[in-house]
């Protein structure tokens, strides 16, 4: 009786929920540039206001931004310059990119159709149990929730050149960050009666300052051209946030001070890291036909242990522009034929802060509050390293064809993760150098200009990348967790990231029950029993777009694609969405009434169950896998540059009209609004890609 519903239901009015908290979006966007000078000075100066409005009630936002470019020459030998931006940033917005009942990508899709928008005095319905009694048009209306950012980034140069074939310089920069973030929970978007009005705020504040010395020799000998470079970096970054949080607010004074004092919670977090660099660059080049380029740098970071904090990088390429031989001059089709080679080696550094020293964390033990170790110190962590070479060939012919390929092979060492550790060292995990991977591609471009004669143009290109990853060893290791997600792993002879699933084997046709397969490759209802299998990856196996623009007097018409394939996608909403019975909650989809209903059936989903426990939706099993695969019509634009016979009447240098489509239509096969699930093929409630229509007009005077 628990699970039955009435009829009568039915009867009543019905919301579509994803329809009610989705909205039209809006985007308006405008920029002036100002250019100009003299013969000694020249400025660029640009102005920018964007306004987007999202497809969810409570998703906006808002910059403003101004850029301040100039260049003036002192002297024949000296020269100075500035390079200015700054911006303010207002952002409101929902908890996205989470299974969370706020979310409301997530709650379109599981509130149900019967459960009343409003209220009977037409306020928002929050007696809403199957959502934690959240709406999310509540919260966008009551709860204040927002974040905003004010940025500058600037830096000054001097350029001294004593004689014409040197050239010292000095950069300066500063890059630096204020935020303000507010999360303030009302009483009116919230059916609690306790602890609410909630408010959490942070402070935080970024700061990178750098410093760029070079100084380059340059000259020509004949037929031989020569460029020196030697040059020191360094950049220090700091970084502090403070956070206040507080409960059962006074909802007419919503701060902190007006909470309780028992519910205060106070937090600060700040970190440092600097880095040194010395380099040096060699260019040569011969009758330009044969080039050589050398590097070599070292990088101190202080994100490393003590005994391993330097690193030496350095690559060699060279290049052959092959028409430019005399033996090539009588191929007169053949306009541009270059081969090029490279080798090197990069490093990473991309990790958190203080993971080379053992760290404490605050934790309480009988009643009190103390410290105790939460990291063990590293002394020896270093540099992630980067093998590549690269072989490539530019071409182009008939002066209407060109493009490139290139294939490169590149090998990292001494991997940055998180490895595993034994309880009886009082650490879970610790970030340590260990496995190496390799990733092996191939890159095609090709371009044609089709049509070239008298008004009309015709120009079309198309591109395509295959790249494909191997986990060579993990330091005795055959697998560990991706993060902290153990649904992906890293798994020494597969892909960087490999999906490792229960093996889901389908339905029993004689009782509808889900079927899973053992490590011996029996099967079994039992959910427990079922084998862990490897199930894909995330990871496209190629990538791509195509381009094409045909342009008749001064009215063209552009079309962009872009595609994506063999790679796996998670669709994790249906642990939810598709329960079998365990969500009788939730709104389902309406793909799960395709269920077993009597004994032969196949190719179906399970029986449903009241209060299902079988596991048979479980988001950590391979039934909801899917193939990734898509093709994207990316950008299609519609312009007409009016006439300068026209223009030169009402005082315009240049005027362009256009309208566009982006993301106008996607083909794929995944039981999802937008195949693209991110970098982990998971995604959690994710913010769709969005179909946008605009209009626009350039001018210039």
């Amino acid at each position: 009786a628990n699970y039955y519903r009435p009829y009568e239901l039915l009867s009543r009015p019905q919301t579509n929920w994803m329809d009610h908290l989705s909205r039209t979006g809006r985007l308006q966007e405008y920029e002036i540039t100002m250019s100009g000078g003299s013969a000694r000075t020249k400025y660029y100066n640009s102005v920018s206001y964007h306004d987007n409005e999202g497809v969810f009630y409570g998703v906006d936002f808002k910059r403003i931004q101004a850029r301040i470019n100039a260049d003036h020459q002192i002297n024949k030998y000296l020269n100075t310059g500035v390079r200015m931006n700054v911006g303010y940033l207002y952002g409101e917005d929902v908890p996205m990119q989470s299974l969370y009942y706020s979310n409301p990508a997530f709650a379109g899709m599981t509130v149900l159709p019967w459960t009343p928008a409003y209220t009977a005095d037409g306020m928002h319905n929050v007696n809403i149990p199957e959502n934690s009694d959240s709406n999310p048009r509540a919260t966008a209306e009551y709860d204040d929730q927002w974040s905003k950012k004010y940025k500058f980034n600037g830096s000054i140069y001097l350029e001294w050149k004593p004689i014409k074939q040197l050239t010292l310089k000095t950069t300066d920069a500063a890059e630096l960050s204020f935020n303000e973030d507010r999360r303030f929970w009302s009483v009116e978007a919230h059916n609690y009666e306790s602890g609410y009005p909630i408010l959490q705020t942070e402070q935080y504040l970024y700061r990178v300052l750098t410093t760029s010395n070079t100084a380059t020799f340059q000259d020509q000998y004949g037929e031989h051209s020569l460029r020196v470079l030697a040059g020191q970096e360094a950049y220090h970054k700091y970084y502090w946030l403070q956070y206040q949080s507080a409960e059962s607010l006074n909802p007419d004074i919503p701060y902190v001070n007006s909470g309780s004092p028992d519910s205060y919670q106070v937090e600060y977090d700040t970190y440092t890291d600097t880095m040194m660099s010395w380099f040096g660059i060699l260019d040569y080049n011969y009758a330009s036909r044969y080039f050589l380029q050398a590097s070599i740098r070292a990088d101190g970071s202080s994100l490393f242990g003590k005994n391993n904090q330097w690193g030496t990088f350095w690559s060699v390429g060279g290049s052959w522009n092959v028409h430019n031989e005399k033996f090539m001059q009588n191929l007169t089709w053949l306009n541009t034929l270059k081969l090029r080679a490279s080798y090197g080696v990069n490093g990473n550094n991309n990790i958190s802060h203080y993971l080379q020293y053992g760290t404490y964390t605050s934790s309480a033990y009988n009643g009190v509050t103390g410290l105790r170790p939460s990291t063990p110190a590293n002394d020896d962590l270093s540099w992630e390293r980067n093998y590549t070479w690269n072989v490539g060939i530019d071409f182009r012919f008939l002066k209407r064809f060109s493009g490139s390929i290139d294939v490169y092979s590149r090998k990292t060492t001494d991997m940055l993760l998180s490895k595993s550790q034994s309880s009886t060292t009082g650490f879970n995990s610790a970030t340590t150098n260990i496995g190496s991977m390799r990733n092996n591609g191939i890159e095609f471009q090709f371009d044609a200009d089709i049509i070239d004669r008298g008004d009309w143009k015709w120009n079309a290109g198309f591109n395509i990348s295959h790249n494909k990853s191997k986990i060579l060893e993990l330091a005795g290791d055959e697998m560990m967790n991706y993060s902290e997600d153990s649904r992906l792993k890293h798994i020494v002879g597969e892909r960087m990231f490999t999906f490792y699933l229960k093996d889901y084997a389908g339905v029993n046709p004689v009782n509808g029950e889900a079927l899973w397969r053992t490590e011996d490759g029996e099967l079994t209802n039992d959910y427990n029993a079922a084998a862990y299998v490897k199930s894909g990856s995330p990871e496209p196996t190629y990538t791509g777009g195509i381009h094409t623009t045909l342009t008749w007097k001064d009215l063209s018409l552009s079309v962009v694609g872009e595609f994506k394939g063999g790679n796996k996608v998670l669709i994790i909403e249906n642990r939810y969405l598709s329960s079998d019975g365990n969500q009788m909650s939730m709104n389902q989809q309406k793909g799960l009434l395709d269920y077993w209903k009597k004994p032969g059936d196949t190719g179906v989903n399970p029986k449903p169950i009241a209060g299902n426990s079988t596991n048979s939706y479980s988001f950590s099993s391979n039934r909801f896998i899917e193939k990734g695969d898509y093709f994207r019509i990316k950008d299609i634009t519609l312009a007409y540059n009016v006439p300068a016979s026209l223009l030169k009447k009402i005082g315009l240098g240049t005027a362009r009209v256009y309208a566009s489509g982006l993301n106008v239509f996607t083909f794929h096969d995944v039981n999802f609004w937008d195949p693209e699930r991110g970098v982990d093929g998971m995604g959690y409630g994710i913010y769709p890609v969005t179909k946008s229509f605009v209009l626009g007009l350039d001018l210039s005077f």
